[in-house]
């Protein structure tokens, strides 16, 4: 056969040879080398020879690839002296993702599919799991009895109908003829291991070209700045940059000392009085890890804003509830009892109403990234006068300005309460002065908007804590340890998370407890199995809970006026409600708005009134 191939004189073979490389003919020139191999894996010397020669096949296309050379972006190799910011986004991390696997395709996609193959359970049987000591050379191609299986593949036609999902793969052509629903039923950790596949694989890519060319650097310096701020030890990053993770620790200081200089740069010309020619950047310390702010675009509509602020007439009515906020505030209200019945008591059969678990919007915000930069770390007293002009006199030195630039215009510092009040008092004690340097008029202190939620949440949680030394006494902190859950009481804000995860917890065993009196089931014992409800017959529990518990009318009934015990009760639900408010509009993944300052004093207006 092989000499026919060859032979020059067989027009009919020179003709269709032309075809074994391309589309149209590689159907038969696969089929002729699967025969090939069939026949050389019949005996154990020629399975040796055939993997010898696909190895080394398989190494000249590896040798091959490699990503692409020269200076980033156009090629993979990244200056330690030049590197800038817009290296590390999003966007220029998925481009050099996407180069890295289109340059080195095939050593990726072997790495994907060997993985994939690994990872995939096959038995939930030990005794049936293939033999790791065990190689396809124990058991040739053409060996084996046609038919039959490894030990521990499955037989697919033996499988149940319903069972088929639990083998679906890419690569399975047992269930091509199920729907891509019925085939593939994936849940978030089958994503997550999906995604680690793909990771490993690309990881495992970018050592293999820093090993071979250590310009290719891209993926490494990310990774040694990374490790840097992490904390890693300069002597697990040279482990890890032997191993080909990551660059050397100089060359991450190189590469930390080029951003250093860029950041720089970007602080002085944002205070440039060209850039910001009416109020300079608004300064944010002490909670930066926690404050997110959108900061104010049009300078026009700031400006105007304080012209005729002197001219505004403040009334009572900008602060009382209106019909718009009181019903938005029962419709918390409402929202909270029916989560609480959908998590606790029971579950939709129907979708005849709209069940809302959760509250409606207040103006949402548009998803706009904030223009952040961020100052130096500096050294400062704490809670001290002396360390609030540290604070100054290092923005000073960072943004390139003389103490008479600075305070020549409005600064707007936003902090915590501790820190405005020393900042106020700081001014006090410089006052008479000769100069705006010396006296702070110009510095504005105001607290940011995580401090003002964070204090009025922990204001209404100390005010229905209790005291843990009566046992009569049934504040919060009764209801937290019949839960099981150590807790003492909140006096500072060192773990401000765990405080609201209280209120949440308080908030919902205490509407629980008022859906049980309403079904009149107060006393009984809730089953692990949710009872099946009609939406009707939710939402008519959901309005009789509200009715009887939350609505002005209970407040105002006979029994709240003449139990004090019950009024605060329903007092306390109110104010947690608010708190759980400000907690989820703290957690931005979980609602979609943020109240403005306006709606918050209507809404404790509205707990007043009734």
């Amino acid at each position: 056969m092989v000499i026919l191939m060859a032979d020059k004189l067989s027009e009919n073979c020179a003709f269709r040879r032309r075809f074994w490389g391309t589309e149209y003919g590689w159907t038969s020139t696969e089929r002729l080398i699967q025969s090939i191999k069939g026949l050389a894996c019949s005996h154990m010397e020629g399975c040796a020879l055939w993997e010898k020669f696909i190895l080394a096949e398989a190494t000249s296309i590896v040798c091959s690839e490699k990503p692409w050379s020269g200076k980033y972006p156009s090629g993979s190799y990244v200056s330690s002296s030049e590197v800038t910011e817009d290296f590390f986004t999003e966007e220029q991390r998925l481009s050099r993702n996407e180069a890295l696997t289109d340059r080195m395709p095939f050593l990726y996609q072997l790495l994907v599919a060997k993985l994939s193959q690994d990872s995939r359970a096959v038995s939930a049987d030990p005794s049936e799991q293939v033999n790791p000591q065990s190689s396809s050379r124990d058991c040739p191609a053409n060996s084996c009895p046609a038919g039959d299986k490894e030990e521990g593949e499955p037989d697919m036609d033996q499988i149940a109908p319903e069972n088929l999902w639990e083998f679906a793969t890419p690569d399975n052509p047992a269930l091509a003829d199920n729907p891509p629903k019925d085939r593939v039923k994936l849940n978030a950790n089958d994503v997550i291991e999906y995604e680690g596949v793909k990771i490993m694989a690309r990881s495992i890519c970018a050592m293999v070209a820093f090993g071979a060319n250590r310009r290719h650097n891209a993926f490494q310096l990310t990774n040694s700045l990374v490790f840097l701020a992490c904390g890693v030890t300069e002597r697990v990053n040279s482990y890890l940059n032997y191993l080909g993770l990551c660059s050397s620790r100089k060359t991450a200081h190189l590469a930390l000392k080029s951003l250093g200089q860029e950041a720089e740069e970007k602080i002085c010309d944002s205070f440039k009085p060209e850039n910001s020619p009416v109020l300079p950047p608004s300064i944010c310390f002490d909670n930066l890890d926690f404050q997110q702010k959108i900061h104010m675009q049009s300078l026009d509509a700031l400006n105007k804003a304080l012209h005729t602020g002197t001219k505004l007439t403040i009334r009572p009515s900008m602060f009382t509830a209106t019909l718009k906020s009181s019903n938005h505030f029962d419709l918390t209200l409402k929202s909270q009892i029916t989560r609480v019945v959908l998590n606790y008591v029971g579950i939709s059969v129907d979708g005849k109403f709209s069940l809302q678990r959760d509250p409606p919007a207040v103006r949402p915000l548009d998803a706009i990234k904030p223009d952040l930069t961020m100052l130096k770390l500096m050294v400062a007293s704490d809670n001290s006068a002396q360390g609030v002009g540290e604070v100054f006199t290092g923005i000073m030195q960072q943004a390139g300005l003389t103490p008479a630039e600075l305070h020549s215009r409005v600064q707007i510092i936003e902090g915590d309460l501790g820190s405005c009040n020393i900042c106020e008092s700081l001014r006090r004690q410089r006052t008479p002065a000769r100069s705006h340097e010396s006296s702070l008029d110009n510095v504005l202190p105001i607290p940011g908007a995580a401090h003002i939620l964070w204090n009025i949440a922990q204001a209404i949680f100390l005010a229905y804590w209790g005291d843990e030394t009566n046992r009569r006494d049934t504040g919060a902190w009764r209801i937290l340890h019949s839960l099981g859950i150590p807790a003492e009481k909140p006096v500072t804000k060192k773990d401000f998370n765990l405080m609201l995860s209280h209120m949440v917890k308080i908030l919902e065993v205490t509407l629980l407890y008022c859906v049980l009196v309403v079904c009149e089931r107060e006393t009984e014992q809730l089953g692990d199995i949710l009872e099946k409800m009609t939406s009707a017959e939710i939402e008519k529990l959901v309005q009789d809970t509200f009715n009887l518990f939350c609505s002005g009318e209970a407040l105002n009934s006979a029994k709240a006026t003449e139990l004090p015990a019950h009024r605060n009760f329903l007092l306390m639900i109110y104010q947690q409600v608010k708190g759980c408010i400000f907690h989820k509009h703290t957690n931005t993944a979980l609602s979609p708005s943020i109240p403005p300052t306006r709606n918050r004093f209507q809404i404790n207006s509205t707990v007043a009134q009734k």
